[in-house]
């Protein structure tokens, strides 16, 4: 619920402010909202080794990221697109609490690399229906180039009975994540 609210203060906000989402000379912050979809899933390669994660590791997804669409009225999402504007490997792995997973992703966002490193916490299971399951995660945003110093990337996710790609069943879900990361710059002088 936290994060769905995140996601919609984030676009109504880009969507009200839109000097707030242009990217400037004496920009501080970068905001992208964008979904993912989930490619494939793996048993953990050494990507996942547990020296880098700080977990043991359970899976191995493949995710695409596409860019969505605003309505600039009211801030309501009328669609993504299959404009891919980045990818993200992510580890998962369970901790002590079995509604928590370790997360790590190595990834890019309009060419933009970062490595992620939260948690993702199941939220329901079979709501709004049987066989759907939302979660939200939190990483913080480290590995960015310059002139970036750090971020966060938030997500509200729903998946479904079918796996990978962008349609759920049962159908008419948004699957798999909406995200929001905040990229944060140094300051100009």
């Amino acid at each position: 619920m936290i994060s769905a609210l995140l996601i919609t203060a984030a676009m109504l906000l880009a969507v009200q402010h839109p000097s707030l989402a242009q990217a400037g000379e004496n920009d501080v912050e970068e905001i992208y909202i964008a979904r993912s979809v989930r490619r494939g899933r793996v048993v953990p390669s050494d990507f996942c080794a547990p020296t880098k994660t700080g977990f043991a590791p359970a899976l191995e997804d493949q995710l695409s990221i596409h860019s969505v669409n605003v309505q600039a009225s009211d801030g309501r999402m009328t669609g993504s697109n299959d404009k891919s504007i980045g990818d993200m490997r992510v580890c998962i792995g369970q901790a002590m609490d079995p509604t928590v997973l370790g997360t790590y992703t190595e990834g890019q966002l309009n060419g933009i690399p970062f490595t992620g490193l939260g948690d993702c916490r199941l939220v329901r299971g079979n709501q709004p229906e049987d066989g759907l399951l939302t979660h939200r995660c939190f990483l913080v945003l480290t590995g960015l180039p310059e002139p970036y110093v750090g971020g966060f990337m938030v997500s509200s996710s729903l998946y479904s009975r079918t796996p990978f790609g962008p349609d759920s069943s049962p159908p008419g879900y948004a699957q798999a994540s909406f995200l929001i990361f905040r990229l944060w710059k140094k300051r100009l002088p």
